[in-house]
């Protein structure tokens, strides 16, 4: 694993851009500016996000001509979130990811609705929501680096897995010594994220009676994965082998309000897949 690590180090399956976009969810000294700043180094990220502003998933009464307009209008933190997704979601890399039997569309619009559920948990809980948002679209990091840079380790964990009926993890641990959330863990350690972030990468398969508490990042990202498999959206790696029942907490009045206001599952969904649209339109 220490030769892989320093392999997807050096070709990061996340972009420049995304590593200063987290490190603004961590410093409350970066601005409005200072985002505006980092988005615009990317004339193509900057179309992106305001494509999606503008997309029927996000209901703006008028239409957002400029960076500066988007985040006057939706605010510092959405069109941070925005950025943050918009630019990890990388059509390249579909070819390369495809031969580990990873779908790539599959693979984002899960990563993107746990993120969108993560943000709702620390919402109702009265967390940090761009912490939530970041933990959900990074958590499944591990698998896609290990996809992009050993498909057939993963291609090969995945036959093993279905045909015995046990899960990819378990799988990766009998044929690596390792599983994906652990590469993810620690990739994202020499990245510098912060250890509660560096935890939801490596916990979020974890079941919730290993986690220490429910309403930490872990904990978070954790049941926002869950309820995402409860309405059956996976990575398509793990089968759902049964239908989960959605845990109590998401019909606290709390909870609910701040899943009413992205539009519900079915909003959270529409907006997963506008930034594959937008993904593809680049």
């Amino acid at each position: 694993m220490d030769d892989l690590i320093r392999e997807v180090k050096e070709l990061r399956p996340l972009p420049a851009i995304a590593l200063r976009l987290i490190a603004m969810a961590e410093d409350r000294r970066f601005s409005a500016q200072d985002l505006a700043a980092t988005i615009r180094t990317d004339q193509a990220l900057t179309l992106r996000i305001l494509r999606l502003a503008n997309s029927p998933a996000f209901g703006l009464p008028r239409r957002i001509t400029s960076l500066r307009e988007a985040i006057v209008l939706l605010g510092f933190r959405e069109v941070r979130s925005l950025a943050l997704g918009a630019c990890v979601v990388d059509a390249s890399v579909r070819d390369r990811i495809a031969g580990a039997m990873l779908d790539y569309e599959v693979f984002w619009v899960n990563s993107l609705v746990v993120a969108y559920f993560s943000q709702v948990l620390a919402d109702a809980e009265g967390l940090d929501r761009d912490e939530g948002f970041t933990a959900g679209v990074v958590h499944n990091v591990g698998r896609l680096a290990l996809a992009q840079h050993r498909p057939d380790w993963l291609r090969d964990a995945v036959m093993l897995a279905r045909a015995e009926g046990f899960a990819v993890h378990d799988a990766q641990v009998h044929q690596l010594g390792f599983t994906d959330a652990e590469l993810g863990a620690a990739v994202a350690r020499t990245w510098s994220f912060p250890p509660t972030l560096v935890e939801a990468v490596e916990r979020h398969a974890w079941p919730l009676s290993q986690l220490g508490k429910a309403r930490d990042l872990d904990g978070i990202v954790a049941r926002a994965r869950r309820f995402a498999r409860a309405h059956r959206v996976t990575d398509g790696v793990d089968v759902v082998g049964h239908t989960l029942s959605p845990d109590r907490d998401w019909m606290l009045p709390a909870t609910a309000e701040a899943l009413r206001r992205l539009g519900g599952v079915p909003g959270v969904l529409q907006r997963a897949r506008a930034f594959l649209v937008e993904a593809d339109a680049a």
